[in-house]
């Protein structure tokens, strides 16, 4: 792909390579659109245990497991429609799949805090998730359509860290507007509710920047558009049986989903309990949850651009092993803590962000260099079908443990399946040609 793209002369924004027929214009508008669609994204977990205490006053005894219906209702979603979206994304453009999934989502904030039972707030889960995957499968294929290859690891680590901001923006800023609004007299519902609004308006507002700035239609060169769903939904899974590669990605997707769960869903609802339990007010501890969980992410803001260096220089392979390793360490360390507010637990959450961001970006630069450009949407829409297989055990296995056993046991049950990829990498690195970035 990538001597058929240099044939052809190509734009330039900055450093990277773009691919043909993407602007300048067109890779910004994608940054600006994937920095504030993590945050959407991750923000409504993060503020799911707010929800489940301040707004439904659900014993704390059973919110790991109201985590997991909740999760599992997003995720049955997930897996029903992440495969269509990728297909349709190869028919009919990734433009329209992402704004709509982003306008979805807005009004999903607006549902979700007039939920005034379980059942409703599973049911408007339900309906956030169609928006989610949408937004899932999409921003994985932009992003793998937008550089030429020799680029990619660096425009995977350049959005990886304003993805990062874009999660440090939600739990640093968001998170604390309850807080900023309980100052201001409102109760605990209310400001939860505010919050959640504003999160609808970003959005919004940032559906229609997408809608503005994408790319029109499909990929230059792009052929198998007009094929039925269910034929392209096939041909993203039949290329894994060839090419292992392509597999490790798909199973990559599955880890890197659910250790982002692990840590978006089940610390803050450690925080808030441990919080709690030592006289804090639900929006202190919210708070409190925000800023450590800050701390992870500014240490994968660090370690991003440094990754994506090695990823344009290394076999992707050999990256994805040095990506699980770093998560299987850093989510032990946090999963063998008995106390969140321990000194030292700073450092272990530093680990900890630099190994989930590492997992998420090594995957997807696997993904885009293997993915055939023919039908990468589709592709995508497979590797987010193994990502929702991977937040559903995630949360179903790990709210199990959180309510049963201790609430750090979801992070010592991720490092083990981080160990465990990481020895199926490295298999595939020594069982297959060493593949360097096309230059």
């Amino acid at each position: 792909m990538g001597s058929r793209m240099n044939a052809v002369p190509s734009r330039k924004l900055g450093p990277i390579w773009l691919a043909e027929g993407v602007t300048p214009g067109n890779a910004l508008t994608f940054i600006y659109a994937a920095f504030f669609s993590v945050c959407l994204l991750s923000f409504l977990s993060f503020m799911q245990p707010f929800i489940l205490d301040a707004h439904l006053g659900i014993p704390r005894s059973a919110q790991g497991r109201a985590t997991f219906l909740l999760g599992l209702t997003q995720e049955i979603a997930m897996l029903l429609l992440v495969g269509p979206f990728g297909a349709l994304a190869d028919k009919i453009g990734r433009r329209t799949i992402y704004t709509l999934g982003l306008a979805w989502i807005g009004f999903g904030y607006i549902l979700y805090p007039l939920a005034d039972s379980l059942p409703a707030l599973i049911a408007t889960r339900f309906f956030f998730a169609i928006g989610a995957a949408m937004i899932g499968t999409v921003m994985a294929t932009v992003l793998a359509d937008t550089p030429q290859d020799r680029s990619r690891g660096l425009l995977v680590g350049i959005t990886g860290t304003l993805q990062g901001l874009g999660v440090m923006f939600g739990v640093l800023v968001l998170s604390k507007l309850p807080l900023r609004f309980e100052t201001m007299g409102f109760t605990d519902d209310i400001a939860g509710r505010f919050t959640l609004w504003i999160g609808a308006a970003l959005c919004f507002t940032t559906a229609v920047v997408s809608w503005l700035g994408l790319y029109r239609g499909t990929p230059v060169g792009a052929s198998r558009r007009r094929e039925p769903l269910l034929k392209l939904i096939a041909t993203g899974v039949r290329t894994a049986r060839d090419n292992r590669r392509l597999a490790l990605g798909y199973l990559s997707s599955f880890v890197a989903r659910g250790d982002l769960v692990v840590i978006g869903t089940f610390f803050s609802l450690w925080i808030m309990q441990a919080g709690l339990a030592e006289g804090m007010t639900r929006p202190a501890a919210m708070a409190r949850a925000g800023m450590m969980y800050g701390v992870a992410q500014l240490a994968g803001l660090i370690w991003g651009p440094i990754l994506g260096w090695l990823m344009d220089r290394f076999d992707r392979v050999t990256v994805v092993i040095i990506a699980m390793a770093l998560a299987a360490l850093g989510y032990s360390m946090v999963g063998l803590t008995a106390d969140p507010f321990t000194p030292g637990m700073n450092l272990k959450m530093m680990l900890l962000g630099a190994g989930e961001l590492s997992c998420i970006l090594a995957g997807q630069a696997l993904l885009g260099q293997q993915a055939p450009r023919d039908f990468r949407g589709s592709v995508m829409g497979v590797a987010a079908f193994a990502a929702a297989l991977g937040v559903l055990f995630s949360t179903s296995v790990g709210g199990w443990l959180f309510d049963f056993w201790r609430p750090s046991a979801p992070f010592l049950m991720i490092a083990s399946v981080n160990a465990l990829v990481m020895v199926v990498a490295i298999w595939v690195r020594l069982t297959t040609p060493t593949e360097l970035p096309n230059s």
